[in-house]
């Protein structure tokens, strides 16, 4: 995970910028929660500062000023990437890179007062909270004074509801802690690819997450805090979905797109059109990856080996392999990425990518392509495919672990020759080759033999 900088200009993009996420945070400061600035991308030597993020501890504890916490309230609006979602981007799930609210109160906070901020805060932002579900996860001595809170607030029991944690929660809200609560509305549009605006299946989405921190696990015992914490995290994707949802156009997509991918996918679509492709290229695809590349590169970053340049230079390839794979060439990534540049980054206030972005941009378009140029003549040099049963599927687990070159496309090319390789022996040989990479378990010596006893 990674935070990306916010930059959004007073004047004229101002209103370009989805407010919802902004009302929301403006809320909290009126109740009297402290603005923090969002932290920075890149640290002031270079180095970057990868995994803060909502769902990280560490930014719970730039909330609360950690070591020394600050009594009150603490709230940021932050620009989020979730480079953990990135192989595939489901329709209409949250995009990979989006604002996150997170704010805390340090020390006691009573539980209806706390419930009280967040409920005002959603509707400040636009989301009827008469709609919400309340999903909590307490130990016992800890739902009675939440069930209570919540009925305070005049929250009807039908509601209310004890579940597992879910997928999209935090892993350290854990109940041991302190209670933790989901909020939960239905979706008014569609979620996944099968859905429509009339879907029955009940889909859900997470508006907010919520914890009551009152206990600390230290040595494996749980004791109580001395100064407890509220925390809550919202994402701008649940606002906007609950803003703005609705039933698909007549005669329009099936498949529904994230709201704050919407323009930019709409715009990728007409560029691979232009571009004479067949249908295949995902354009939610291409606008979730390219979106995060663009602002990466935005904040001075080169593509490179290790750290986050590597997180951007897999960012850039995996839109070439998306091209590449679907007959279209690899090099009009740099045409995706000057359209993530005008159709998204503009209009959300950032500021131009400098020519030495575009120069890193170049360069690594130009690497990427020697790769599958030596790639595609690796693989089909004479004697390379033969018809020994599975060497096909050893070449292409080769090329793809010496090479980088990607498995579908090395694929399409085998199949462009007329050569098609044992599905059968490219799982095994993946399955080998994760093995042999794996270390060996440290074994223990064999006992010595007792004194006096001869073997």
């Amino acid at each position: 995970m990674v935070g990306v900088r916010e930059s959004v200009p007073q004047g004229r993009t101002a209103g370009a910028v989805p407010r919802a996420a902004l009302a929301f945070a403006e809320c909290l400061v009126g109740l009297g929660y402290r603005r923090l600035p969002p932290g920075p991308l890149l640290a002031g030597d270079g180095g970057t500062t990868l995994f803060t993020s909502v769902a990280a501890p560490a930014w719970r504890r730039f909330l609360t000023g950690h070591p020394r916490p600050e009594p009150g309230g603490a709230v940021v609006l932050q620009w989020v990437l979730n480079t953990s979602r990135l192989a595939s981007l489901p329709p209409a799930s949250p995009p990979s890179v989006q604002r996150a609210v997170g704010a805390v109160w340090t020390g006691v906070r009573p539980y209806q007062q706390a419930l009280c901020d967040v409920l005002d805060a959603l509707r400040e932002a636009g989301t009827p909270t008469g709609e919400l579900t309340f999903v909590f996860r307490a130990e016992p001595q800890d739902r009675v004074p939440v069930m209570t809170a919540l009925r305070g607030l005049g929250v009807e029991p039908g509601r209310l509801m004890c579940g597992a944690r879910l997928p999209d929660a935090p892993v350290r809200m854990d109940p041991e802690l302190g209670p933790c609560l989901t909020l939960r509305r239905r979706s008014r549009g569609p979620v996944f690819a099968h859905c429509d605006g009339l879907c029955p299946c009940g889909c859900h989405v997470s508006v907010a997450h919520i914890q009551f921190v009152e206990r600390r696990r230290t040595a494996g015992h749980v004791t109580a805090l001395r100064r407890p914490l509220f925390e809550m995290i919202v994402s701008e994707h649940a606002l906007i979905q609950s803003v703005r949802g609705g039933s698909p156009a007549p005669g329009g997509p099936r498949t529904p797109v994230p709201a704050l991918l919407g323009p930019l996918s709409a715009g990728i679509a007409d560029l691979l059109a232009a571009a004479g492709g067949a249908a295949g290229p995902s354009p939610v695809f291409l606008a979730d990856v390219s979106s995060a590349a663009s602002l990466l590169l935005g904040e001075g970053m080169a593509p490179g080996p290790r750290g986050g340049p590597y997180v951007l230079r897999r960012l850039i390839r995996m839109i070439g392999t998306e091209l590449a794979v679907h007959g279209l060439p690899p090099a009009l990534l740099t045409s995706v990425i000057a359209t993530a540049e005008f159709v998204y980054r503009a209009p959300l206030g950032f500021p131009e990518l400098s020519a030495r972005s575009w120069v890193h941009m170049t360069e690594e378009r130009d690497a990427f392509l020697k790769v599958l140029r030596r790639g595609r003549n690796r693989l089909l040099r004479p004697g390379a495919l033969s018809d020994r049963p599975g060497e096909a599927a050893r070449q292409l687990t080769r090329l793809r672990s010496e090479r980088g070159v990607p498995l579908a496309l090395s694929l399409r090319w085998c199949r462009e020759a007329g050569v098609e390789p044992s599905l059968l022996h490219l799982a095994l040989d993946g399955v080998l080759e994760e093995a042999l990479l794996r270390p060996l378990p440290a074994t223990a010596p064999p006992p010595s033999p007792a004194p006096g006893l001869r073997i």
